[in-house]
This record gives structure tokens, C-alpha cells and sequence, in this order.
């Protein structure tokens, strides 16, 4: 699969003959879909065995990006750390000789194949994915059966897994809201099946499971978790909104409410008054459009190439174009034109408005289409766009 096209339709890479459209409507958040590619080398270009064995080994190790785990006998974090807390290289592959999950977290935020790839699903999805990787020894097991607190796609790079689902004891949790052994009981066993190497599982948030390594082979996998807002965010939001203009909203409750003698009729009576004056004043497009600036604000920018294009010149005939799976929101009046992007809001003259809408479109575009600009301006804009790693130049 070429990179571009991977760069710009993970979801589907990862669910295969399963159409969007089906997964959504019969997956997502509701129960597990296991798809089998038929392809042990499918997702082999995001990782690899050797690249762990080079962070392990090479990299500045930060003491919160690794992390071990063994169902039996537990591992202690002591177990493969220096007093002081930072990473000892040498217990951690002594560990996984003795059968411990070697876990590195949040990979993504140190490797740009990982980093490209969340971003073409958060393009789609609308929210934060994030990747943890896991390298369990051959017949061991990470984790004893539990579930998430939020949705996850499975994507066995290589070795395969035994994975055996359950049923689900909390709908479609918090975050935090986690398993708590002893209070959730996993129920009868669902399903079980074997993750071959460039298979994909997607499990619903709330449903319990476990794995364990199978065959001869370590496995490795990466967890890519889909950290969502929820319809309860959006609500307690649109209330805050109205409480800044509504002071009825900013009122105390009654001095004594909590008395067992206090009127809980009048305060439900109250309350219910609250309810409908909500309804009526909330404005979902505001609260809306918040969630979807906040939403594009929080990415990471892509600025691989930005620093080499520093140096290059700005032709009439350079092209450049919007770079894959970026999220913009485009705003302006009669004073400027704004861009809201990963990292924040970058400002643009009015008569920049052409270009930046030529830009958005995803077209290839040059300094021509500023033609409302100054000459000077024009190069200045387009430099800008590249230093935010807004657009890339096309390769001639």
C-alpha cells in the first residue's frame, strides 16, 4: 500500500473489505469486529521488532515512555529501573527473557510513521488518537482479562495473539472510569480467536478481554486508543456558555438544601425551570464551533520538510499544496482572514483570503493565486504557511 494512500485512509486499511459505512453503523462503540487480512506483511512498514531493539537501545529513554507488564508472576516497575527511576536497558531485556511485555507508550509522539498515521484517523474521526505499543515473548501474557476506557484498534504488526472477548460490564465508560478486578466481572466468554500478523481487531470501550502470545514467535502489536468527546462534554459546555449570559444559572443553591427538612419540591421545581430556560438559550452552533477549533488546535502540526524549504527561494512557478490530513478551520471578516491550525490561530490580511481559500481547496497553488497582494506579501504568506506545516512543496 502506498504511503500517500495509507497517509490519507487508514480506517480502511485497518477494517479492509468492511465498508465505512458498516462499521459505523454496526461496530463503533457497540461490539468487537475482527478482520483478517490474509496478509502477514500488511502493517509492517509502521513498526518493527528491530526498530524497538533501536529505541531500547540507542534512544534517550524517557522514564514515563516505557513501561512492563506480566499477568503472572505481576512485574514490579523496581524490577526494571534504577533507584533514581530511570530505565534500566539491561532489565528490561532481561525481563522480557523471563516473559514481561515490553510496553512503549505514547510512540507516536517520537516517530513520524506512527505520528502520520494517527493523524489520518484523526482527520477522519474527529478526535485524538494515540498509539502503545506492545512486544510480548512467546507464551506469555501482558495483562489478565479487563477493559479499557476507551475505544481501540488492535493492528498486529507481527507473531500472532490468542484474544478472547467477553462481555461488557460498563456501556461505553469514561475516561478513568477503568476496570476495577473484583467489581467487574468479565461474563461469559464471547469470543476467541487468533490475531495473525497483519490482522486488525477493533474493541469497543467497556468490553472485557485478554490475550496471550502464541506460537513461537514474540508478538507485537500497537494499541491505537480513539480518545473521544462526548455528548456529555458538549452539554456541560453549552451550560457554561449559557450561565456566563443567564445569572440565574450563577446563583447558589437555597441555604439549607442539604438538610434532611429542606423543601426538595421547590428545589426540584427550580431546577426543572433551569432545565427548560437551557433548552431555550442554548446556542449549539457556538458550542459547536468551540469544540471544533479546540479539536484542531490541540494536533500536532507536520513540519518534516519545513526546514529545508526555509532555505529555498519562493518562484512564480513553485507550487505547493495543502499537506495530507491537516485540519484547518478558515474564519475572516472585512478586517483579516484567520486560520485556525495545530498550534493555534495564524493571521492573515484580508486580501489573502483567494489564496488561502485556493490553499484549502487542495489543489496545488503558487504565489499567483495572492494576486491581491504585494509581491513581497506574497512570498511572506506562503513562507508562512510552510513554517506552521500547513502546506509542502510539490516536488517538481
Amino acid at each position: 500500500m502506498a504511503e500517500e494512500h495509507e497517509i490519507r485512509d487508514s480506517l480502511s486499511w485497518l477494517i479492509g473489505s468492511t465498508s465505512k459505512t458498516e462499521f459505523f453503523e454496526s461496530y463503533h462503540e457497540q461490539r468487537a469486529l475482527h478482520c483478517g487480512h490474509g496478509d502477514a506483511t500488511r502493517f509492517a512498514e509502521l513498526l518493527s521488532i528491530g526498530r524497538i531493539d533501536e529505541i531500547i537501545s540507542s534512544t534517550d529513554l524517557k522514564s514515563a515512555s516505557l513501561s512492563m507488564a506480566r499477568s503472572q508472576p505481576p512485574i514490579k516497575r523496581s524490577n526494571y529501573t534504577f533507584s533514581n527511576g530511570n530505565i534500566d536497558r539491561g532489565a528490561v531485556i532481561r525481563q522480557f527473557q523471563r516473559g514481561a511485555t515490553i510496553i512503549l507508550n505514547q510512540l507516536h509522539l517520537a516517530d513520524a510513521r506512527l505520528a502520520r498515521f494517527c493523524r489520518s484517523l484523526e482527520d477522519l474521526l474527529s478526535c485524538r488518537v494515540q498509539t502503545n505499543v506492545y512486544l510480548t515473548p512467546p507464551g506469555s501474557q501482558g495483562f489478565g482479562t479487563h477493559y479499557d476506557d476507551h475505544d481501540v484498534f488492535i493492528v498486529q504488526v507481527s507473531g500472532a495473539k490468542k484474544w478472547r472477548l467477553y462481555e461488557r460490564p460498563v456501556d461505553n465508560p469514561y475516561s478513568g472510569e477503568g476496570f476495577k478486578a473484583g467489581v467487574h466481572d468479565p461474563g461469559k466468554l464471547e469470543q476467541e480467536f487468533l490475531l495473525q500478523a497483519g490482522d486488525c481487531l477493533y474493541i469497543p470501550r467497556g468490553l472485557m478481554h485478554d490475550a496471550s502470545s502464541h506460537g513461537d514467535e514474540p508478538s507485537l502489536h500497537i494499541t491505537t486508543g480513539l480518545i473521544v468527546r462526548k455528548w456529555a462534554d458538549l452539554m456541560l459546555e453549552a451550560v457554561s456558555e449559557v450561565a456566563l449570559r443567564n445569572p440565574k444559572f450563577r446563583r447558589s443553591l437555597p441555604a439549607g438544601f442539604a438538610r434532611p427538612d429542606f423543601d426538595e419540591e421547590s428545589l426540584e421545581e427550580q431546577f426543572r425551570e433551569l432545565a427548560k430556560e437551557f433548552a431555550e438559550q442554548a446556542d449549539f452552533s457556538e458550542v459547536l464551533s468551540f469544540f471544533r477549533a479546540s479539536f484542531v488546535r490541540e494536533r500536532r502540526p507536520e513540519l518534516q520538510g519545513a526546514l529545508v524549504d526555509a532555505s529555498l527561494p519562493v518562484s512564480n512557478a513553485d507550487l505547493y499544496e495543502r499537506r495530507p490530513s491537516l485540519q484547518v478551520l478558515l474564519r475572516h471578516d472585512d478586517s483579516e482572514v484567520v486560520i485556525v491550525c495545530p498550534g493555534g490561530n495564524i493571521h492573515f490580511e484580508k486580501e489573502a483570503l483567494p489564496g488561502l481559500q485556493a490553499f484549502l481547496a487542495g489543489e496545488p497553488f503558487s504565489k499567483a493565486d495572492f494576486s491581491d497582494l504585494e509581491e513581497e506579501k506574497r512570498t511572506e504568506t506562503i513562507r508562512r504557511l510552510s513554517a506552521f506545516g500547513l502546506v509542502r512543496r510539490v516536488s517538481q
